[in-house]
């Protein structure tokens, strides 16, 4: 599914009207009308419609009308007066008014008190629902005055909240909340989701997203922005033919260093993830904590004892820092592996003292929020509030995939593409994850995907294996390894979406 940002809707929606000749007016009525069909479906005893002043309100006042048109008790509350509104969404608000539909300007409480004759329902319910109406994707600043008013009036109210394209407050391109925005309990995209409700903090205030047809045509060609989908990549991964061997699917290397069940971890999930044969070197390495089906080669030089492998996946345990690291790393990429996965404590090696180094070859850097802030310089809340920002940063400085972990894994192309995994749940806040995780894509990288399909296959991957790990053993009692044995049901999953495709 595509993501779109503010400015590329602007460009569709500008293309539709101008170069399609459709009015905006029609536009704004099919918008609209996919508002109120939804909420009918909810079956509210009284809806109410908070509107701004600008096309966001027209699709409110457009919505208030089907909705009176149906039958339904409806009243709008308007952060203006009508007569301040302008063009199609003055049109929109006299239409309304013809139909019947009852307004007024808002003032404090009156979202209180246009709710209030509805019953006490309880907290969320459907038979008290608001419409978010207040503003657009063109908004990118804090709400103020009688908008931020509105907004914690309505968080406060107790309805359920369904939001016009993006819960207000939210930025449509980065998911950033500068100000009060609000928490919808679902949000119902026109044409596209906006990229800002698919990555945190702003998924966070969208609730359920979904996507109307409104007649705006999306150029794929021109969205830098999707979900990870497996129907998007297809046979890439997942589908063998009978006449494949372990050649056929690669070896993975992977560096040992002073933690060794970090290198276990990810050396088991390399293999449950496909991989031809996992190789685990380094100094002093004690066969007995591998499992058999792991290659244990001992000695002090890695690039040595790697140099054979396919990707090597450094990071994992590693437990070195500084010169040390950065020079295990770069030795390994000038005998030859210019592919893999870069983690934990070897991203030093990619930004050490607060230096960039770029990478050569096919890499995947796969850092936490934290350690994000120390390659950017940033602090951690920076991070989380510009995830995409953040992401996108990265790659391009570093010159390699960015895999930015966390809730809503954004997945960023040194060129500016933008990936983000819809899978995962709060199961994979455990000690050992991102080992497993770095796993999983080296083994995909292994097998011949290149680094920005590797690093979203293996997020999905991971993400799908720990939902299933959560719904069977709850959230609160995984364990990493516990991830590990939900590989093959996120392998079938795959399999499932991506061969639906065909």
């Amino acid at each position: 599914m595509y993501l779109v940002t503010s400015d590329e809707m602007r460009c569709f929606d500008h293309d539709t009207i101008h170069r399609l000749g459709v009015p905006a007016m029609i536009l704004m009525d099919h918008a609209g009308r996919a508002i109120a069909e939804r909420v009918r479906e909810l079956r509210p005893k009284k809806v109410v419609i908070l509107t701004g002043k600008g096309m966001n309100g027209g699709d409110g006042w457009v919505a208030a009308r089907w909705l009176r048109h149906a039958g339904i008790a409806v009243e709008v509350v308007s952060s203006c007066h009508p007569s301040d509104l302008q063009g199609d969404a003055r049109a929109a608000q006299q239409m309304a008014e013809r139909f019947g539909v009852p307004w007024r300007v808002y003032e404090p409480g009156s979202i209180r008190g246009a709710i209030a004759g509805c019953g006490d329902g309880q907290a969320g319910s459907p038979e008290r629902v608001l419409v978010d109406a207040l503003l657009g994707t063109g908004v990118s600043r804090p709400a103020e005055g009688v908008m931020a008013q509105m907004i914690e009036e309505a968080n406060a109210s107790q309805a359920y909240i369904v939001s016009a394209d993006l819960p207000s407050g939210v930025d449509a391109s980065t998911g950033e909340v500068p100000g009060p925005a609000i928490l919808a309990h679902e949000t119902i995209a026109m044409a596209a989701e906006k990229l800002g409700t698919a990555v945190t903090p702003g998924a966070l205030h969208a609730g359920r997203v979904r996507v109307a047809d409104v007649g705006i045509p999306i150029d794929p060609a021109r969205v830098r922005a999707s979900y990870v989908a497996p129907a998007a990549f297809g046979r890439q991964f997942g589908f063998r033919s009978p006449m494949s061997h372990k050649g056929t699917f690669g070896k993975v290397g992977i560096a040992l260093g002073q933690m060794p069940g970090a290198s276990r971890l990810a050396s088991l999930a390399a293999l449950r993830a496909g991989a031809g044969l996992v190789v685990v070197a380094g100094a002093h390495v004690e066969a007995s904590l591998f499992a058999p089906d792991v290659v244990v080669r001992e000695g002090s030089d890695p690039a040595q004892l790697l140099q054979d492998v396919d990707a090597v996946i450094v990071g994992p345990g590693l437990g070195l820092f500084g010169r040390e690291a950065r020079t295990w790393l770069y030795d390994l990429v000038r005998a030859g592996v210019a592919r893999g996965v870069i983690d934990a404590e070897a991203l030093a090696a990619v930004a050490h003292a607060g230096q960039f180094d770029p990478v050569a070859g096919e890499f995947v850097l796969t850092p936490h929020p934290k350690e994000a802030a120390r390659m950017l310089g940033w602090d951690v809340r920076q991070v989380q509030a510009r995830r995409i920002e953040a992401a996108r940063t990265l790659a391009a400085r570093c010159r390699a995939v960015t895999l930015l972990k966390g809730h809503r894994t954004v997945i960023a192309h040194p060129d500016g593409r933008v990936r983000v995994n819809p899978t995962g749940s709060s199961a994979l806040a455990v000690a050992g994850t991102g080992d497993v995780l770095a796993g999983i894509i080296g083994a995909l990288i292994a097998q011949g995907l290149n680094a920005f399909d590797a690093a979203s296959i293996g997020a999905w991957l991971h993400g799908r294996a720990g939902e299933r790990a959560g719904e069977e053993l709850t959230e609160i009692a995984v364990t990493a390894s516990d991830v590990i044995a939900r590989v093959p049901d996120a392998v079938r999953a795959y399999r499932a979406e991506a061969g639906a495709s065909e």
